[in-house]
């Protein structure tokens, strides 16, 4: 009666910023994200305290247990991955001092962690767990029961949409000597969890009156656990496809059209909120990996069965990420599509093409950024003169450029804003320089090995080239 008393005087809570902490890319190039959070603490009526903090703590467990009887084994281990804490209200560090009194109110302690890169994402599996959580606690006096909030944290680790696994295709191809050829395709090695897995399995029989019995494809999960130099691997099927004569009534093959079948196959994942299945994961203490495989079952002349089995291993992530590519950098090669179309007044204008089959190599700049304009343009060329004006918007027929009262040309030298200009357009401008008002970089979601690029990445209006004026 007592304790529910003293909850309804006081109340504390973890406000954070984002429940759901995600980690863009792998381990070996994430830039990490910043933890945020609010720690808050109601009070009905006047309190005093010894102290107030706050941990962030990450562990990594594993544990199971082999034989049976007087010879069952049980193995454990667990390690910390990563600790922090934080000190709102100090500690007394000597009985004498007085506590601190806090008021009736709300008090309100804001706290902030960049976490790295290369933490392990949030798992529970059945012999193993990687957790991170937060605990605050308000330390009373004396014999006062302290005030305790837990808060669980998800980290999750998001596959770039660049990423080279996520548009490689796989492909099985091969020929079965006297039987068959055949090819089994997936469109990437890499798929996130509530994602289908569409196999496309193209046959083309050798043998005659050969058939498909059946086709079978399989997502299969493999769990090692690792503790104190002893290992443990359990093995389970997610999935499991299977399709009973695929290729019914199939016409005689004929000299001019050869006999081939195609069908594909849907492997839908378990979701996030399943336990069916679980992320891949590769650290000291448990490894998680998945492998497809695939079955064809023959069903040849005389009457036998012949099957067919090969397996590839495939990643199984948490989430891809759709927005990435709109906050990254983009490739060096292609910085140059980025640089912003704005023209020094003190470049010559140009007011139009010398003629109908020129190209835009004759007339760009010999610069990394209208090199690379001019290596595809140059082979394409312009079909009929276009004006352009000083800013490098294309004029259209009638348009002049806006002049001040005085007679002097207008800063947009009567451009039309509103319409952007291609890149060929846009390569013939002197780039502008770049904005010295960067973001931070907490708010920055690239990988490291972006770092080479930011520092070859050297404008300034010294080493800018004004474009030769049109001949």
């Amino acid at each position: 009666m007592v304790s529910a008393i003293r909850h309804k005087a006081s109340e504390l809570q973890i406000d954070l910023e984002n429940e759901e902490i995600i980690l863009l890319g792998h381990s070996s190039e994430s830039a990490g994200k910043l933890l945020r959070g609010t720690v808050t603490l109601h009070l009905t009526e006047p309190m005093k305290i010894k102290s107030v903090t706050l941990l962030f703590i990450g562990k990594m467990k594993v544990s199971w247990s082999e034989g049976i009887g007087h010879h069952q084994h049980y193995h454990k281990q667990e390690k910390d991955i990563i600790e922090h804490r934080w000190q709102f209200v100090p500690i007394m560090d000597q009985a004498h001092k007085k506590a601190y009194t806090l008021g009736a109110g709300q008090h309100k302690w804001d706290f902030e962690l960049l976490l790295p890169g290369d933490l392990p994402q949030s798992l529970q599996a059945e012999g193993g767990q990687v957790i991170y959580r937060l605990k605050a606690v308000v330390e009373r006096t004396a014999f006062l029961q302290n005030i305790v909030k837990k808060q669980a944290v998800q980290i999750v680790r998001c596959m770039l949409p660049s990423e080279f696994e996520l548009i490689q295709t796989l492909e099985i191809h091969n020929t079965w000597a006297e039987k068959m050829m055949y090819d089994i395709l997936i469109p990437s090695k890499v798929y996130a969890r509530g994602q289908l897995i569409p196999i496309t399995f193209h046959i083309t029989p050798i043998a005659t009156k050969l058939r498909v019995r059946s086709l079978t494809g399989t997502l299969k999960e493999y769990c090692t656990y690792t503790a104190n130099e002893c290992s443990k691997t359990d093995t389970r099927i997610i999935k499991l496809q299977r399709v009973e004569d695929p290729f019914p009534a199939n016409p005689p093959a004929s000299t001019s059209s050869p006999i081939s079948w195609t069908k594909v196959l849907q492997l839908d994942i378990p979701p996030m909120s399943s336990q069916l299945a679980f992320c891949d994961a590769d650290n000291e203490m448990i490894r998680i990996r998945h492998k497809l495989k695939f079955i064809i079952c023959l069903v040849n002349a005389d009457g036998h069965l012949s099957e067919l089995r090969c397996s590839v291993p495939v990643l199984i992530i948490s989430s891809i990420s759709q927005q990435t590519e709109l906050n990254t950098l983009p490739a060096y090669d292609q910085t140059w599509r980025t640089v912003l179309c704005m023209e020094s007044p003190m470049t010559t204008p140009h007011t139009e093409y010398p003629s109908a089959m020129t190209t835009a190599s004759s007339t760009l700049a010999s610069t990394p950024a209208t090199e690379a304009i001019a290596a595809t343009a140059a082979t394409e060329p312009i079909a009929m003169a276009t004006p352009i004006t000083a800013s490098g918007a294309m004029a259209m027929p009638g348009e002049t450029v806006a002049a001040s009262p005085s007679g002097d040309p207008l800063w947009w030298h009567g451009a039309n804003l509103s319409r952007v200009p291609s890149y060929r357009t846009a390569a013939q401008q002197e780039s502008a320089p770049f904005s010295t008002s960067l973001p931070s970089y907490d708010q920055l979601s690239v990988s490291p090995r972006h770092a080479a690029m930011f520092e070859q990445l050297s404008i300034t209006p010294s080493n800018r080239q004004t474009p030769p004026p049109a001949s």
